[in-house]
């Protein structure tokens, strides 16, 4: 692409009030998208409490900008590349006040009858099904982060995805790859891979399995234990209504030895209704993992939440009741509850 293109998507990224992503340039092969949001986000608990600050208040806020481009190759065949950053404030006042995190960098290739294959900072295979029930503005889709495999975003990601007519099988494999998870998803290798079919319109039903090695000190020189985690998901939408579960088991560890690893359960719900401009919607995420020494990593929480949409602009609200005991807790924090109120303008 010329130069004054690219100069062109820089542009618009910085002045661009077009809602909803935006066609910035086209031609008879070539089309130049970019969009992102500003949101601004309360986040109101005990857990934000700390030795040096008593406030239970804590800023959430964030912006994002992506874009995204295709060229044509003939009528089956496109080349793609995709991008987003976000950026949020840092909260320590003596650095730079900009934190920058790449959520997707990727590039590949895509055919109408044999799939799209990328490569780069993407989504798992595995997150076509965790998708089904994280549909909630927050407080929803938290079970899946403690597999590089399975969580939302990695990098060294290979993705192949394939859909035809009503069902969808997509397969991943990441060497030497970090999430936006936790420490044991970073570092590792692994692979996933789904299977999906939409039996209606209205119903949808898929199984997944994914393993990885993963080491809680982000060395892998160390030695590494292995992450294996399959799942069951199903969805259902009619008239609103939109129905949704997901159940997680397998292992989990931080490193090789038994003193290391341990299995584990989840689940993640949601339930939602829509109408007219208007969402009100539940959600409920368990992760339990049998051995005390993983207790960091439990969730037993109920959420509920109402967005109300102005075109682009979204305002919402949401309340998390913690369900958890101090006993499966390895933190006083992680039995808090949590209110989150927001706004966003999408462009």
């Amino acid at each position: 692409m010329k130069k004054t293109l690219i100069a062109l998507a820089v542009a618009a990224a910085a002045v661009s009030s077009v809602a909803s992503a935006a066609t910035i340039y086209k031609d008879d092969t070539s089309t130049l998208s970019m969009g992102g949001r500003v949101e601004v986000r309360a986040n109101f608990s005990d857990a934000n409490k700390s030795d040096a600050d008593d406030n239970k208040y804590k800023d959430a806020s964030r912006v994002r900008l992506n874009i995204g481009g295709e060229q044509k190759l003939n009528e089956d065949v496109s080349f793609i590349g995709f991008t987003e950053f976000e950026v949020t404030e840092n909260s320590d006042p003596i650095a730079d006040d900009a934190q920058i995190n790449t959520r997707y960098l990727y590039a590949g290739v895509q055919s109408q009858t044999y799939g799209t294959l990328t490569y780069g900072h993407q989504d798992n295979a595995f997150t076509y099904l965790t998708n089904f029930t994280d549909m909630a503005e927050v407080f929803s889709g938290s079970i899946n982060e403690y597999n590089v495999a399975t969580s939302d975003r990695a990098n060294n990601v290979l993705r192949y995805a394939f859909n035809a007519d009503k069902l969808t099988i997509q397969a991943s494999v990441q060497a030497d790859s970090d999430s936006d998870g936790t420490p044991v998803t970073q570092n590792a290798e692994g692979y996933g891979i789904i299977a999906s079919y939409a039996f209606t319109d209205s119903l949808e039903a898929g199984l997944g399995y994914a393993s990885s090695d993963a080491n809680s000190t982000g060395d892998d020189r160390i030695g590494t234990g292995d992450n294996n985690t399959y799942t069951a998901a199903l969805k259902y939408s009619n008239n609103g209504l939109y129905l949704a579960a997901t159940y997680e088991g397998g292992t989990v560890s931080t490193q090789n030895g038994s003193n290391y690893e341990s299995d584990f359960n989840a689940a993640d719900a949601y339930a939602g209704y829509t109408f007219g401009d208007n969402n009100v919607n539940m959600t409920y995420n368990y992760y339990n993992a049998d051995e005390d020494s993983f207790d960091a990593l439990n969730l037993n929480n109920v959420a509920i939440e109402y967005a109300r949409y102005f075109g682009n602009a979204t305002v919402y609200g949401a309340y998390n009741f913690n369900l958890l005991s101090d006993s499966d807790a390895a933190t006083s924090s992680q039995t808090d509850d949590q209110f989150q109120v927001g706004f966003r303008y999408a462009f």
